[in-house]
C-alpha cells in the first residue's frame, strides 16, 4: 500500500514540478493521453499551430 501511495505521490510532484518548468507536454503527456485522450489531442493540435511558420508577405504588399 505504501508503494502506491508513494508513486502516486511522485507523479503529483513530478506533475507540479513540470507544469512550473514549461516541460508539462514531454513529460505527463503519455500518462494524459491514456487518461483524457480529448485533452492530448488537443495539446497536440495547439503546439502544430505554435509551429507554423506565417507566410511570408508578396513584395506587392510592401
Amino acid at each position: 500500500m505504501g508503494l502506491v501511495v508513494g508513486f502516486l505521490g511522485l507523479l503529483a510532484w513530478a506533475s507540479a514540478r513540470s507544469r512550473r518548468r514549461g516541460i508539462g507536454a514531454s513529460m505527463m503527456g503519455p500518462f494524459e493521453e491514456m487518461y483524457h485522450p480529448a485533452a492530448a489531442q488537443s495539446h497536440v493540435e495547439l503546439r502544430l499551430q505554435t509551429e507554423r511558420k506565417k507566410p511570408l508577405p508578396s513584395p506587392e504588399d510592401l
